[in-house]
């Protein structure tokens, strides 16, 4: 009877070892999908050449800091976390995953699983033009993007340009005056900066981020050429947070920061530092000649470049 018993309680341990092992291989494969890195599939063509669809990313979320949530109730469309320590902060030309910042409501507010991978053009306290359809940063003198996707969006005729791609610049309406091939210089946003408030198109531009940071409404007032803040003057307005502008490589085709603005700094998931695997997604074949492809950006004597 006690050999009985002795072989039942072994039974029994090894089951419970085992049931140990498999509970500490989820924690530790989702540990590290939350703390170090994941992989994200590009769906669309917002990165060619760069990305394909159908590229596997991976995102490694030790360069800028993993996000921690804090609260998993995203009912009113925010979202609370704490990010870890970084090994760096972000660079222009990286290319980088982040939520997408604009709710159904037409809002800065947080999907849990929309994600978009686009290159950032410009951090925070940059300010960030277009001319001719090419970015121009005021802090970085190097080239952001691809030229030639640029070159292309420049040389296609506006007529053929549907309105909407054309015209809804920064705020998704034609207000602005502003097209998609001619941005006037517009700052982004950096924590502890003041910003005059001081006429429409800036009323326009800062409303998103603003209502966000405060949870109140922003207005132009044309009669009084004031802007308002809950109805009362806001002449000056000083951000709590950091905000990043961010661009697809392919010009003419990606809905990116060019038509919604900002996206701050606590949707940014991770930096896209190669591609494990690709499949085409119209034939099934992958492609392997892409897989291992880096894609982290390098210093050269005049900026950053890919």
């Amino acid at each position: 009877m006690k050999h009985k018993w002795d072989i039942l309680w072994r039974v029994v341990w090894w089951a419970c070892a085992g049931l140990w092992a498999v509970a500490l291989c989820v924690v530790v494969h989702y540990a590290r999908r939350a703390l170090v890195a994941d992989v994200f599939v590009v769906p669309s063509e917002s990165m060619q050449p760069t990305l394909l669809p159908g590229d596997r990313v991976k995102v490694d979320k030790t360069i800028f800091g993993a996000r921690l949530y804090t609260s998993l109730d995203f009912t009113d469309g925010r979202m609370e976390s704490v990010r870890t320590r970084g090994r760096r902060a972000l660079r222009h030309n990286d290319i980088v995953v982040f939520n997408y910042p604009v709710d159904d409501r037409g809002h800065i507010g947080f999907k849990m699983n929309f994600v978009y991978v686009k290159r950032v053009a410009a951090l925070p306290g940059d300010t960030i033009a277009f001319v001719r359809s090419r970015p121009v940063n005021s802090r970085f003198k190097g080239t952001i993007g691809i030229p030639e996707q640029q070159r292309l969006l420049q040389e296609t005729p506006d007529s053929l340009i549907p309105w909407g791609a054309m015209c809804n610049i920064l705020v998704e309406t034609a207000v602005l005056g502003y097209t998609v091939k001619d941005i006037p210089p517009v700052y982004v946003p950096r924590r502890g900066d003041i910003l005059r408030m001081d006429g429409r198109d800036k009323a326009e531009i800062y409303r998103r981020a603003i209502e966000w940071e405060t949870g109140g409404s922003l207005a132009w007032d044309e009669e009084r050429q004031l802007c308002l803040a809950d109805g009362r003057p806001l002449p000056y307005y000083r951000f709590r947070k950091n905000y990043y502008f961010v661009c697809g490589d392919m010009a003419y085709g990606s809905g990116d920061s060019r038509y919604w603005g900002f996206v701050p700094e606590e949707y940014i998931v991770g930096v896209v530092t190669d591609v494990v695997k690709s499949v085409d997604p119209a034939t099934g074949r992958e492609r392997k000649e892409r897989r291992g492809l880096d894609l982290t950006t390098r210093r050269e004597e005049h900026g950053t470049a890919v």
